[in-house]
């Protein structure tokens, strides 16, 4: 990336790795949420074979243990919802405070904490200076406050609803009874985790959406102003000439180390071109100036947006055309036209 600023708030390749984090972390939720189950199950399976030869040889005897068993088997797996859980909302706290360290690096005026920020200030945070509002859709906010309070819940009290717990849940649209265990629906960890994995990559690509590098390019690679297509025509020329020049200067100075040398060749083989903004390429596309191509194609979508200057560059001396495309690229922003070189060797 060039250096320069286009965006108050900038991301860069390092943002991207919070993502690839979060798949890693959430994988490992699931996968121990799983092997819970699988283990749950196998004990159930054990349980009910012994159940049955029990009743088998003691036909009237109190089975009073084996569901103290069974009680102790359901709360195994219990715990091991409480803890997936715990580890859901703990990933998701933890995420979205490195994304407010990642905007706060790329220029957001975010206050820093050491301790971290709770949900409710890291939301404000993202609506303020991300213009991400979690209050809304894709984002179901009040899902993710419910997740913060069972939470709090089996962290601060151990799953048990307290007097505080009861005002606490209403709340968010859960009815609870004080003094009783923290009752959840079956399938309420696969729907968190949902919830969780939802709510962190919306905030990842919307972050990435307005900050990452594909909008910092979009917008610094904006041309200055306006061009007519006879001013296109003569920048490209003036451009094209430059470039060529610059190329051959270059390619005899490499022709006189070479021979200095004693070496074979005096150049490498490859591909250059500048990258310029989509807009202003398809006009230039539309001129069919003799020898200045673009990447546009009449029957297929257009994801880069390449031109071509073909008298400035050679596919046997890759280095003196980077060195003749830099100066026609001189000669662009001259005029107005910001473009970023490219390169493939060959």
């Amino acid at each position: 990336m060039n250096s320069h600023t286009v965006l108050p708030i900038q991301v860069d390749w390092r943002f991207d790795i919070l993502e690839r984090m979060g798949r890693v972390r959430l994988k490992e939720l699931m996968d121990f949420h799983k092997q819970t189950q699988k283990t749950f199950e196998a004990a159930m399976k054990a349980w009910e074979k012994e159940v049955k030869a029990f009743e088998a040889e003691y036909e009237d005897a109190d089975g009073d243990h084996l569901i103290s068993q069974r009680e102790e088997i359901e709360s195994l797996l219990d715990r091991g919802h409480t803890f997936g859980i715990v580890g859901l909302y703990t990933f998701l706290e933890r995420f979205l405070n490195l994304v407010l360290e990642h905007l706060r690096a790329g220029g957001a005026a975010i206050p820093p904490s050491q301790m971290g920020l709770p949900l409710h200030k890291m939301r404000d945070h993202l609506a303020e200076f991300a213009k991400i509002n979690m209050n809304r859709p894709p984002f179901d906010w009040k899902a993710l406050e419910r997740l913060q309070e069972i939470r709090n819940c089996i962290v601060h009290a151990d799953g048990w609803i307290t007097a505080d717990f009861v005002s606490r849940f209403a709340k968010v649209g859960m009815r609870v009874k004080e003094d009783t265990p923290l009752k959840l629906p079956a399938n309420y960890f696969e729907d968190a985790w949902q919830l969780v994995d939802h709510t962190y990559k919306a905030v990842y690509e919307q972050c990435t959406e307005k900050f990452g590098y594909a909008k910092q390019n979009q917008v610094w690679l904006q041309p200055k102003r306006k061009f007519t297509s006879d001013e296109l025509r003569t920048i490209l020329k003036e451009a094209t000439e430059a470039g060529v020049a610059a190329r051959e200067a270059t390619t005899n100075e490499l022709i006189k180390r070479v021979k200095k040398g004693r070496r074979k060749d005096e150049d490498s083989c490859g591909w250059v071109w500048l990258e310029i903004d989509p807009k202003l390429l398809l006009h230039i596309h539309k001129l069919r100036i003799p020898n200045v191509s673009t990447s546009y194609k009449s029957k297929t979508i257009v994801e880069d947006f390449n031109l071509y200057l073909d008298d400035v560059r050679h596919s046997l001396r890759m280095s003196a055309t980077m060195d003749g495309m830099k100066t026609a690229a001189a000669v662009l922003e001259k005029h107005g036209i910001n473009s970023h070189q490219r390169s493939l060797a060959d």
